[in-house]
């Protein structure tokens, strides 16, 4: 970590690690916003299934692609601030999205509001990563497990809102993000910034010509299933299997996916010191696509259909923390900007490659085009394994 603290915080150590986690928690329940109104704005705005995708894709772009350039911005000017910044743009503008008038306002929001959720990824994990924090990967790991828990969560807690109070009432939920907002900037000590860098050296594309570049790939196609799973489950419960576009059992498929990925977080945090990065990030993704697949076999609803949820989400999202602590070994000097790449790059990409997933969605049918997406997760473990081989210095 290339900062100094400048003026201490509130908060420090653990403390910092456990607070960071809320704030990622309330930052992705509002995220699933889109997630959990997919079925409402396909019947709102009649949309086939390749400008559903278009939807997840932007949203996906905006809210990946410039978490690098926001850590590098967050690192030469205020951590604190980019990442308050994030949060208060987050809350505002998806709370929004259940209310807009146009699809073109969806668009806005989500765009928006996406860029707000980047600000915070890079910063939560450079601080909750940082040397105040005894285990770096566990403190990243409850980081993501905190926002993994958030975006679990967020479908049930949007659709009961819904379902008690209509879609109107979805503005409220922005009030926890904005009170958050708050206390990031308040907390949060104050970090020496690196000093003010030309807009140009913002995004370092150096980063990606080296291993960070495979990681950022198998990051990538991993991100792949993790969004053909949030993204169409419920178009798939909807179309495929007859339910209601605000039954519960849509938000109940995503909490328990979620909450299973967020718990995956923390046991890779667990294990990777234990058995090595490589045999953990590349074992979980290679088993991952075989309970993806399972969930397009079982019946909805039962007790093997929620088994095979859970050990999706784990399994994908065992190796996260561990691909950001490799990435910000392997670029030291910008932990935040190396953290941003497998993050942001990699969630960018994957928004535009599942845009071509809606398309073989609508050509070859829903549920096929979904196997393909799950089956994405075994690629992404060869990819792990031949960055890992090649820089053994990365796997401890």
């Amino acid at each position: 970590m290339p900062h100094k603290i400048r003026k201490p915080g509130v908060l420090g150590g653990t403390s910092l690690a456990l607070f960071l986690a809320a704030v990622h928690f309330v930052n992705d329940a509002i995220t699933a916003m889109l997630g959990a109104l997919l079925p409402t704005l396909q019947a709102r705005f009649d949309l086939g299934p390749t400008l559903l995708a278009l939807l997840v894709a932007v949203y996906s772009i905006a809210s990946s692609v410039t978490q690098p350039i926001f850590g590098a911005v967050a690192e030469d000017r205020s951590l604190r601030l980019v990442g308050a910044t994030g949060v208060l743009l987050a809350a505002l503008f998806l709370s929004l999205v259940g209310v807009a008038p146009a699809l073109v306002v969806v668009f806005a929001l989500l765009i928006v509001g996406g860029m707000g959720a980047a600000a915070l990824h890079p910063v939560g994990t450079a601080v909750a990563g940082g040397p105040d924090v005894p285990n770096r990967t566990l403190g990243v790991g409850l980081f993501t497990a905190g926002g993994m828990l958030g975006f679990a969560l967020g479908p049930v807690l949007i659709l009961s809102v819904i379902t008690a109070f209509g879609l109107d009432a979805t503005p409220w939920l922005m009030a926890p993000g904005i009170v958050l907002a708050v206390l990031v900037y308040v907390l949060l000590p104050d970090w020496q910034p690196h000093g003010r860098r030309p807009l140009r050296a913002l995004f370092q594309p150096r980063l990606l010509r080296g291993p960070i570049g495979g990681l950022t790939l198998a990051s990538s196609l991993a991100s792949v299933a993790f969004v053909t799973f949030t993204s169409s489950i419920p178009l798939w419960l909807v179309n495929e299997h007859g339910l209601p576009t605000d039954d519960k059992l849509i938000g109940w498929t995503l909490a328990a996916f979620s909450l299973a990925a967020g718990l995956g977080s923390l046991l890779g945090g667990v294990l990777a010191p234990r058995f090595g990065r490589r045999t953990v990030l590349a074992g979980s993704l290679g088993a991952a696509s075989v309970p993806l697949l399972a969930t397009l076999l079982l019946e909805p609803g039962g007790a093997p259909y929620f088994i095979a949820a859970l050990l999706a989400g784990a399994l994908l999202y065992v190796g996260s923390p561990i691909t950001v602590v490799i990435a910000q070994d392997l670029a030291p000097g910008a932990p935040a900007s190396a953290a941003g790449m497998v993050l942001g790059v990699s969630a960018a990409l994957a928004g535009a490659l599942y845009v071509a997933l809606g398309w073989l969605q609508e050509l070859l049918g829903l549920t096929t085009g979904m196997a393909i997406g799950f089956a994405l997760a075994s690629p992404a473990a060869l990819i792990v394994l031949a960055v890992l081989r090649r820089h053994p210095e990365a796997d401890r």
